[in-house]
């Protein structure tokens, strides 16, 4: 994930970001609901990419599994779930190529790391009096 995303915005756009992770995973929710009358077995994976979008883990990967869900929503409930499954195909889109934000558990695993170089005359003991 670090090799995705350059930086994970904190503050304002962090939040920004977090809102899209819960718009996307209550509106795939929502868009999948026939689905998961049908195909009891498939609640378990639409839950399980749902709690990994909204938790932000493999954000880009997920997202882009919810905009194919939420599209299979679309197709396959006859147009009934428009609203649900036009909102949630666009914002994980963007989600997508945005990525996951500060408040994520990708942040949390990939997010900035600081490296602390040491002085080269102080590791080697070599210092010369002032």
């Amino acid at each position: 994930m670090q090799r995705l995303f350059s930086m994970f915005p904190v503050g304002l756009p962090g939040i920004g970001l977090l809102c899209l992770r819960l718009t996307a995973a209550f509106a795939l929710c929502l868009a999948t609901q026939s689905a998961r009358s049908r195909f009891p077995a498939m609640a378990w994976l639409l839950e399980a990419l749902c709690f990994s979008l909204i938790i932000g883990l493999a954000t880009p990967v997920i997202a882009a599994c919810c905009a194919l869900a939420g599209a299979y929503a679309l197709i396959h409930s006859g147009g009934a779930a428009w609203s649900c499954a036009g909102i949630s195909i666009p914002v994980a889109l963007a989600l997508a190529l945005l990525g996951p934000g500060a408040y994520s558990a990708d942040a949390r695993l990939f997010g900035r790391k600081s490296v602390v170089l040491n002085d080269p005359e102080a590791s080697s003991g070599r210092r010369e009096p002032p």
